[in-house]
This record gives C-alpha cells, structure tokens and sequence, in this order.
C-alpha cells in the first residue's frame, strides 16, 4: 500500500471522551498503521496528513504490534511423563545354579527364572530420587514385572533415623524461600540451620508443609500440599516443638501425634 492508495486522510472522528480527546474509527486507525508499515514510509509524514500526532500514531503501532505478538502460535512444552525411566544395563555375571520360582506378592502367578548365563540388570532412578537396582535372568520381562510390583508398594520417601526434626509452632508467611527459612531458623528458632536437622513450617490453614535441611554442599527446601483435609500441628507451649522422624513422617500422612500414645517401658532387674 503506498500513500497514494491511502483513502482515508485526514481520519475520520467517530466521537468525543469526556477530557476532550477524540476517537477516530477502526477501520481508518487499521489502514493507517497498515500505511505506516510499508517500506520507506514517514511516520510524522502519515499523522500529519491523518490530522493526528506523531507520539498518538507511535502508540498505535505499538499496540498493534503487542497484539500480533500475543496472538502468535505459543509452543506448548509437553509436561513431564508420569512413567520412571528405565534403562537395562547387561553385565556377564553367574547366574546361581538353583532354580527357584518366583512368586509376585499378592499374586498366585509364579515366574521361572531363564536358563541364559548373561543376567539383565534393571536400573529405575524414581522421583524420590530413590535408585531401584533388580536383577533376573536376561528378557525375562514376566520376572521383572513381579519385582517391580513386590517393591513397588515399599518404596516411599523417608528421613534418615538419626536426623533431628524441629518444628516451627506458629504458622509463617509461605511466600518465603530458603534465604528467609534460613534466617527464621538462626534467629527466631535459635537453632543452626547447617546442622543435621530438618525443619518444619507450616501454614495458616495447615494445609502445606515446608522442609528445610542442609545436605554437605546446600540447602534442600520441600514442600507438600494437600489437596484437601489439613495437617495437624502439635499443640504445645513452647515456641520449637522437636520430635523424631517417625513422628514427622506421622504428621505428614495426617496423624495427631499428640494423641497417639505407646506403651510405656518398664525396666526390670530380674525375672522371677
């Protein structure tokens, strides 16, 4: 489109705001800005001749453009695959010479191990970060399917025994990251954030979890939320409640620990 082809100068006004600025129609504010597109064309040169200023058509252009960029095709990255990775790994190793059948638990199905002396080694690295190791005889997939349904149901996320749990009492504003947590720890938990021990915040509703821990080289910070229900947080006087990671685990699946209550030991010095 040259000037020359442009039927619409000056711009037509269609209406009035309040303020006093006008409002000029659609479709002569769409050819103009077509006009001013075009190879070698002058933008003061265009407003001018539309009865408009130079900044006013500038802003036209502008929108224009945003509106092109968002109506552009978005490329949607596909989400993550909710199946483990596996990958088969041969190593010649001996095979034991018994032949025992495998049973897969909670099944009457029984597997014979392969007669082949290469064993296949399986390798699932899970999303807990937990590295699932099987071996069986090589292409026997009947074998590997029952492994993996026996282990299945065991593997979960746990803490270490001996790590330290202390929890945070009171409910904390969970816009906060690891340099906050960290801060909250040294200075209104007075505890060492680098030491061997994991600690827990808590939001207002009770329905997410923050755990922060020092691992050798950083920080880990995990989160849980429930999709429904809440957690329910020890109701205890003082401000740093410590439990043992037992009972962490038992506060994460939604157990009151305060109302749990074990048998008591009882130390003898001799049988009678």
């Amino acid at each position: 489109m040259t000037e020359s082809e442009v039927d619409i100068f000056p711009l037509r006004v269609t209406g009035g705001t309040a303020a006093g600025k006008r409002k000029f129609g659609a479709e002569g504010k769409r050819k103009l800005i077509d006009a001013c597109q075009q190879p070698g064309a002058s933008i003061a040169e265009l407003a001018l001749k539309a009865g408009v200023s130079a900044n006013q058509l500038h802003k036209w252009i502008r929108l224009r453009e945003r509106a092109n960029a968002a109506a552009a095709t978005v490329v949607v990255e596909p989400l993550p695959s909710a199946f483990v990775p596996v990958v088969t790994v041969n190593e010649v190793e001996p095979v034991r010479a018994n032949r025992e059948s495998v049973t897969a638990r909670g099944s009457s199905t029984r597997y014979e191990p392969a007669t082949s002396a290469t064993p296949a080694r399986l390798s699932a690295q899970l999303p807990n970060a937990v590295t699932l190791r099987l071996e069986c005889a090589a292409h026997d997939c009947a074998l590997v399917k029952a492994m993996v349904e026996a282990f299945g149901g065991t593997l979960m996320f746990r803490l270490d025994a001996d790590l330290r749990i202390y929890l945070h009492r009171e409910p904390i504003d969970f816009r906060a990251g690891i340099n906050s947590l960290v801060t909250l720890v040294e200075q209104s938990m007075q505890l060492d954030s680098l030491a061997r021990s994991v600690y827990a915040f808590h939001n207002r509703k009770r329905n997410r979890v923050k755990l922060l821990l020092y691992d050798r080289s950083g920080f880990w910070l995990m989160l849980k939320r429930l999709e429904a229900d809440h957690f329910v947080w020890p109701r205890r006087q003082q401000a740093v409640i410590e439990l043992t990671t037992e009972q962490l685990h038992w506060l994460l699946e939604g157990i009151d620990i305060d109302a749990m209550r074990r048998h008591p030991e009882w130390q003898y010095l001799h049988v009678d």
